[in-house]
């Protein structure tokens, strides 16, 4: 008997309707589902069975992000319902699901494996996942920083900013594109490290090949030695990372896998999301 999890966004009526729905179909189609909240299920460590086959996420991408990090490690591929605003990750919308379940059931998909980071503060620091992208920013009560990145072990550059961030290919479309990095297509094999708000006209993007080696230390641009940063995955699991210390960014053991039903979803989402070939004026 096959196994899946449902995660669902208990703060949107439509994902728990959806989740009830699902999960009543699928066990008439003789599976096993077990359903969770995106909540409780941030609590977790892993997958709440070694046997689950399948992971759904009904919500936006933030449901899809937590869903990454449990079915990620267990090599598990994942099912993004789209019910969120402006999501890019998620696959399927509400009324495509049951017919998408139907073509993993049969085999008629394909995985699409994405890549991610990890990421950890000095050399004793836990490590952290994440699928979109890593991102240090100054505490909201701390003065001008500066961040030394370190490339390999070299020196690349040193600047005033509120913050940096690294970014896969599936980040890009997040965080990542209101920095003005790159769009990059998920499926590239690449790194993106930007600025956030830099304070000079050399502090550019920057795109790496994933096997790049990043180091970013929080260093004081104000004369009095005070101030503080924080590291978030994905948006969360905020860290504080002190002045001197040094976050150590790469790619992650393992990738998100995705299932896939047509080719082209990606492009179709660019223009939906971002109105490209639609007049403004409109």
């Amino acid at each position: 008997m096959a196994q899946v999890l449902i995660l669902y966004n208990a703060k949107r009526p439509e994902a728990v309707r959806l989740a009830k729905e699902t999960a009543q179909w699928l066990q008439g189609e003789s599976f096993h589902v077990e359903v969770a909240d995106q909540l409780t299920a941030t609590s977790w460590q892993a997958l709440p069975h070694p046997e689950i086959q399948l992971v759904i996420t009904l919500g936006g991408d933030g449901t899809l992000l937590t869903g990454a990090l449990l079915s990620a490690p267990a090599g598990v591929p994942l099912l993004g319902v789209h019910l969120g605003r402006f999501g890019f990750i998620a696959q399927v919308e509400p009324h495509e699901l049951r017919d998408a379940i139907e073509r993993w059931r049969a085999g008629e998909f394909v995985v699409q494996e994405r890549l991610m980071v990890q990421a950890r503060i000095g050399d004793t620091g836990q490590t952290v996942y994440a699928l979109n992208e890593i991102a240090l920013v100054r505490h909201s009560l701390a003065p001008m920083l500066n961040f030394t990145i370190r490339l390999n072990d070299l020196l690349l550059t040193t600047y005033p900013a509120d913050g940096s961030l690294v970014s896969t290919p599936t980040g890009s479309t997040a965080y990542a594109l209101s920095v003005g990095a790159p769009v990059v297509h998920p499926q590239t094999e690449a790194l993106i490290l930007a600025p956030i708000s830099p304070h000079t006209l050399g502090a550019r993007p920057l795109v790496l090949p994933p096997s790049t080696r990043i180091a970013i230390t929080v260093e004081c641009e104000a004369t009095d030695g005070q101030g503080e940063a924080l590291m978030s995955a994905d948006g969360r699991r905020h860290q504080p990372v002190a002045l001197g210390q040094t976050v150590f960014i790469t790619e992650a053991p393992f990738r998100t896998k995705l299932l896939s039903f047509h080719e082209g979803e990606f492009f179709e989402k660019l223009r939906d999301r971002l109105l490209w070939g639609a007049r403004v004026n409109e």
